[in-house]
């Protein structure tokens, strides 16, 4: 648990530095920088778990991921089809972050950020907190600390879509104990929400 206090220690600062700062040329080098961070510190904790699971590229979870991403997107186009007069100014602040970066940097970042984000998230700290306080509370803990984060954002339409995705993926991890599965999912829904079928 001391590693897993100090990977937050880390990790709340650096959410600060790359939503609130104008640091090392935008946005999405200051994301790919603070990941990079975070997936290290992840794998350094869990060098030896991660390894082995990373080594394991099961296509069935592939698929799964790749489902689960199709699926997420879809319920999250539904609430916003729904809920779009509350929720369009916040969203559109957020694909105010995409700029005019390249869409092949924007793409290549999103991958990289979900690979990074997974092993952070799911497979440290939600591992951890799993392994402390049982399953469900650990599960639970971990998607709180992950919607908390986005606090740094000032934007409550990112935060609430933290708290879904959190949910969902933390979910995923605490059924399935499988990082890939996860990774799958978070890149395809982040490549279509962001880049590929933005919700504005």
């Amino acid at each position: 648990m001391p590693a897993t206090f100090l990977g937050l220690i880390v990790a709340f600062p650096l959410w600060y530095f790359t939503f609130n700062t104008d640091l090392i040329g935008g946005f999405w080098n200051r994301m790919a920088l603070s990941v990079s961070v975070l997936g290290l510190v992840a794998f350094f904790a869990e060098k030896r778990e991660m390894s082995r699971q990373l080594r394991r590229v099961e296509p069935r979870m592939l698929f799964l991921g790749v489902l689960s991403g199709l699926f997420l997107y879809t319920l999250f186009y539904g609430g916003y089809s729904v809920l779009r007069p509350f929720l369009e100014r916040g969203a559109s602040n957020v694909y105010l972050l995409v700029g005019d970066a390249p869409a092949a940097q924007v793409a290549a970042t999103l991958v990289y950020t979900s690979f990074c984000e997974e092993l952070f998230w799911r497979g440290f700290i939600q591992k951890s907190f799993m392994g402390y306080l049982g399953g469900l509370k650990g599960f639970l803990i971990a998607t709180t600390l992950y919607t908390l984060i986005h606090l740094f954002t000032l934007n409550i339409p990112l935060m609430l879509a933290a708290l879904i995705a959190g949910l969902w993926w933390g979910l995923l991890y605490m059924l399935k104990r499988s990082l890939w599965l996860n990774i799958s999912s978070d890149v395809i829904w982040t490549e279509l929400v962001i880049l590929m079928l933005p919700l504005k």
